[in-house]
């Protein structure tokens, strides 16, 4: 279904609907995971709340009032995104629609409900940021319309009487987004009042013991093709893990080698240098180029590290994905996680792409607790790459590689307040997987597939 709107949508007829009509949008960014939009058709209002993991993985409550009755459904959704004729193209594709409050009676008195999809279409010009809104499976023109309204939810604004319009009160979502709200406001509460924070410190370490997280960061930002991606690479995994460690209240050290410093001597030496205790956590991230050697048998590529193609590729200038996490091991550190996006195909190909996710990070108010149990109640090491043998790995300017999107998308579900399951850093790693292959085989019409490989050693303390 997601290919069938991808090639009707942009047929002739509806392009140049698009340059009449779509003049004034702009990207939609789903930085945030919940949002509001509301929409009408005739004299019927609509008011739905939006709840985004990933381009695969999306809900939507809709609530609305029809001959005197009040109605919530809830529909599944799917994201195709791209660029066609140097526009940008977004669409939420609506599914399975499902009555929440009551439709039984006789087969005559029943609703039905077409599922509803969403678009957003822009280019360098454009402004605004509604969508429009149609329940046509075939979007013919004369059905969109543009919706009333549509706005980012703060967590502060999930009200009991809020959520009341959406959800029952017995329901497990409704429960784990008042404690996703309850906790943000007493987070709030304790960072005014620095004492509980250092009991809530003292707590914490009586549980699990003092320590320390070192983060690895080995980025091509200098290179002429994908220098602009690593970057966006280096700056979202950076911030990603310092707010882990923030919100653990370990202490953090990061080791960034990339710019003028990207050298493997460089690299050498603080992986040589890092001396952590048997409590810490060792994180190496690494974005560049990646490689095989023609009679490689390893599962793992070569980073290459080189800031010019110019330089003569020798073992001077590329090290192991492998080598880095044997190395790690030895260290003694309590979790040793190696994460790298590259190639692990022939040297020298492209893999950059104008394929834009606009879906971005899905971000949630994180669980604590969860970060306790995979950061500080876990032990052992794991390892992931973003491509296998023999495939190249995308990425893009806006979003930086897909595998470190999908893997930051994966690690945000994992620790929402909205997934019940225990975290594990196996469900993570799985759905990073899925994550990626999606983007690659449904997101991106020039990509070819990418599956990340990994392995996991980890157990709890």
């Amino acid at each position: 279904m997601k290919n069938y709107i991808r090639n009707i949508k942009f047929s002739r007829l509806y392009q140049l609907f698009l340059l009449v009509f779509f003049l004034s949008w702009s990207a939609p960014v789903f930085s945030q995971s919940l949002y509001e939009i509301q929409f009408s058709s005739g004299s019927t209002k609509y008011k739905a709340f939006l709840v985004y993991f990933n381009e695969d993985d999306a809900y939507m409550r809709i609530a609305y009032n029809y001959n005197g009755k009040y109605n919530v459904v809830e529909v599944d959704y799917t994201s195709v995104s791209g660029k066609e004729d140097g526009y940008n193209y977004f669409v939420m594709q609506g599914e399975n629609p499902r009555f929440i409050t009551d439709n039984t009676g006789s087969r005559a008195n029943r609703q039905t409900y077409n599922p509803d999809h969403f678009v957003w279409v822009w280019d360098e010009t454009t402004k605004g940021e509604k969508p429009f809104v149609t329940d046509d499976p075939n979007f013919s023109e004369e059905s969109l319309k543009r919706v009333d309204s549509y706005k980012e939810l703060k967590v502060s604004e999930l009200t009991d009487a809020y959520l009341n319009e959406f959800f029952g009160k017995t329901e497990e979502d409704y429960l784990a987004f008042q404690g996703m709200r309850d906790n943000e406001l007493e987070t709030h509460v304790a960072q005014e009042h620095y004492e509980n924070n250092t009991v809530q410190q003292q707590q914490q370490e009586a549980n699990y013991g003092a320590a320390k997280m070192h983060l690895v960061m080995l980025v091509n930002s200098s290179i002429g093709d994908i220098g602009a991606s690593c970057e966006t690479d280096s700056r979202n995994m950076s911030k990603e893990f310092e707010d882990i460690a923030a919100a653990l209240k370990v202490d953090f050290r990061k080791y960034e080698i990339k710019g003028s410093s990207f050298t493997k001597e460089n690299a050498t030496r603080v992986l040589n240098g890092l001396n952590p205790g048997s409590n810490d956590i060792v994180v190496f991230y690494y974005s560049g180029h990646g490689f095989r050697w023609s009679d490689q048998t390893d599962a793992y590529p070569q980073m290459d590290i080189r800031a010019s193609p110019y330089t003569k590729i020798s073992a001077e200038t590329t090290m192991s994905v492998s080598s880095v996490y044997n190395l790690l091991d030895k260290k003694g550190a309590r979790l040793n996680i190696v994460i790298t996006d590259c190639c692990n195909s022939d040297i020298g190909v492209n893999k950059m792409t104008e394929t834009s996710f606009l879906a971005g990070r899905s971000y949630q108010t994180p669980h604590i607790e969860k970060l306790q149990k995979l950061f500080l109640a876990t032990k052992g090491n794991l390892i992931v790459t973003s491509s296998s043998a023999g495939q190249v790995s995308w990425s893009n300017s806006v979003n930086g590689g897909f595998f470190t999107l999908s893997f930051l998308q994966a690690f945000h579900e994992e620790i929402s307040y909205l997934k019940t399951q225990e975290p594990s850093w196996e469900n993570i790693l799985r759905k990073s997987h899925s994550n990626t292959v999606n983007k690659t085989d449904e997101g991106c019409r020039n990509c070819t597939t990418q599956n990340p490989v990994y392995y996991t050693k980890i157990s709890k303390r």
